[in-house]
């Protein structure tokens, strides 16, 4: 290559014939300098380079000062420092993946005792150690000011650490741990656990006073946040005129769906499914 060259001097009381004993040995000087009397500052390409200081040094000339220049010099430049290229490389790689990864998450405010919650709701939301932060934060906010006498909450991210700022209402009294209990016997069509451990699954037949979420989780005691719904059919009988049966109907138990009205001999027979909503802390 044009660019690949070396330069040394060459130091002799006949320092000015090394030109002529290169140029007979077909080694064309690029370039030659003499900065002081006996030195010459010769640049040669780096392909001459081994024959002609065999050359100069057979012929008792003394080398010195041997450099790179152009191109080679910039290859050996960095050569030597292939090591500190790839660490400033490997660096702004670590560091561009600590702004775009959650590597630590910390709760702080007077609602950092809904830590557990407040995590779990996270990973719910696919943010967990080196996930992404997702650019919509709304949806995790809203889950965490559902939480009980929460009022304030804002999410921040630093480098990679992730800090959820909750911060709650009357935060001196505590908040009773206890469990979602059926008041109702019937089939559970719904439920929903955001903390808590299930006690019954959907479909089952439950009765009323039975545990539907424990208050507690493979850590220890937990705050429950579940709902549930419950479905039961229900059959009242009504000594009035249709359309007051069906009002009386509604003020007692409610809307109800797959309704039947039959005929009696005292008035009317309404049959029909009731859906009864539990819900604790949601």
């Amino acid at each position: 290559m044009k660019g690949m060259r070396v330069a040394f001097s060459v130091r002799s009381l006949s320092a000015s014939h090394a030109l002529e004993k290169l140029r007979r040995a077909g080694i064309p000087v690029l370039s030659c300098r003499a900065p002081e009397k006996n030195v010459l500052e010769l640049e040669i390409r780096r392909k001459d380079a081994k024959k002609s200081f065999a050359i100069l040094r057979g012929s008792c000339y003394n080398i010195e000062n041997v450099r790179p220049v152009g191109l080679t010099r910039l290859l050996a430049w960095a050569a030597e420092a292939a090591g500190l290229l790839l660490g400033i490389l490997f660096f702004a790689a670590a560091v561009l993946f600590s702004e775009s990864r959650v590597l630590l998450v910390k709760v702080e405010g007077s609602g950092a005792c809904y830590e557990r919650e407040v995590r779990a709701i996270l990973r719910d939301c696919g943010v967990r150690e080196f996930s992404a932060m997702p650019e919509d934060t709304g949806e995790i906010a809203a889950r965490i000011l559902a939480l009980p006498r929460t009022e304030f909450c804002a999410l921040s991210k630093r480098g990679g650490i992730l800090t959820v700022n909750v911060q709650c209402t009357d935060s001196e009294q505590p908040i009773a741990v206890m469990p979602l209990v059926s008041t109702v016997s019937g089939r559970l069509v719904e439920l929903v656990v955001i903390s808590g451990t299930p006690r019954k699954q959907v479909g089952e037949e439950v009765r009323a006073g039975e545990v539907l979420v424990e208050a507690c989780t493979e850590f220890g005691p937990a705050l429950v946040m579940a709902r549930a719904v419950i479905e039961d059919t229900i059959t009242a009988e009504y000594a009035l005129p249709e359309e007051e049966a069906r009002a009386q109907a509604f003020l007692d138990f409610g809307e109800l769906s797959d309704l039947h009205i039959d005929k009696t001999e005292t008035g009317w027979r309404i049959e029909g499914k009731k859906r009864t909503v539990l819900s604790l802390n949601l």
